[in-house]
């Protein structure tokens, strides 16, 4: 590991917002992976014995049943793996098209880059979550046709990101040194160009994540996203919607209280990665804990 990513690495470890997105991402995702052996029952079955609505408390439901008698906690924990899929897939999808269309456009600035760009351009014209909703209802309902709508809304807003460090990585002087000694442009672009680019995709991509969770979310609660049985958040936060003038509001608010939780911890982790990896943002930082240090000096 070279001094770089040392540095950067440690920057991101004394970032205590960033380690406590990164701890959350991890226990959701161990919960993910063995929901079947932590979940007390099985999330689309009426627990043996249960009555509908019991509140959050309730001796063998820590946090209550909903309307059909299922068991929420064991919803929340089986949601986690639709949320993470429907969350990571479509970034790294999305990631590794924009890396080839934003790196190409970026340096090939004529023709070929402008069609591209110019394509990217259609897509802006429509509001992201829009967009998502109309692709998304032609599709179908259903978690594959969501992952390629996220897909489709996601690749012009990272191709941009790539294309703009591309652009300026293709005017230094190394790339015109390589250019000089013959190196090809398939290798100057993925693999002289494509490093320099890749931390600011990397922070833009963690933080996409969580706003993709709570659109996937949105388009669950409006019928267009995951479909029942399935333990969904943002499906299980619709289904709450029926009962929650009646007093049964945590049906609603405690998958709610998960979507925002996971997706916060998403942008805790890009800020703290845009700390680690960018140089000036880390010496912002450290001049911010000198300040913060010698203030506290001072009450004290």
């Amino acid at each position: 590991m070279t001094t770089k990513w040392k540095q950067s690495c440690k920057a991101f470890l004394s970032d205590k917002m960033a380690t406590t997105g990164a701890i959350v991402i991890l226990f959701s995702l161990i919960l993910a992976v063995f929901a079947s052996w932590i979940a007390p029952y099985n999330p689309n079955v009426v627990a043996e014995g249960s009555t509908r609505l019991m509140p959050p408390g309730t001796e063998g439901h820590i946090l209550g049943t909903d309307q059909q008698g299922r068991d929420i906690l064991s919803r929340v924990i089986f949601g986690t793996q639709t949320s993470l899929i429907s969350a990571v897939i479509p970034v790294i999808i999305a990631a590794i098209i924009s890396v080839v269309l934003g790196v190409i456009a970026g340096y090939y600035q004529g023709f070929i880059g402008n069609l591209i760009m110019r394509t990217m351009d259609i897509f802006f014209a429509f509001p992201a979550v829009l967009l998502a909703i109309a692709i998304a209802a032609i599709l179908g309902p259903g978690l594959l046709n969501v992952i390629i709508a996220m897909v489709i809304v996601r690749i012009p807003y990272m191709t941009r990101v790539v294309y703009t460090d591309t652009l300026q990585e293709s005017q230094k002087e190394y790339v015109e040194a390589a250019k000089a000694f013959g190196i090809g442009d398939i290798e100057i672009m993925f693999k002289q160009i494509l490093p320099n680019v890749l931390p600011s995709l990397i922070v833009y991509s963690t933080t996409l994540a969580g706003v993709t969770i709570v659109t996937v979310a949105g388009l669950s609660f409006i019928g267009l996203g995951v479909q029942p049985p399935t333990a969904d958040w943002g499906r299980m936060a619709s289904d709450g919607k029926k009962v929650l003038m009646q007093g049964y509001a945590f049906v609603t608010f405690i998958p709610g209280i998960a979507i925002l939780i996971l997706s916060f911890s998403f942008s805790m982790i890009g800020d703290g990665l845009r700390n680690a990896l960018d140089p000036y943002e880390r010496s912002k930082a450290k001049e911010k804990k000198k300040i913060s240090r010698k203030t506290s000096q001072h009450i004290a």
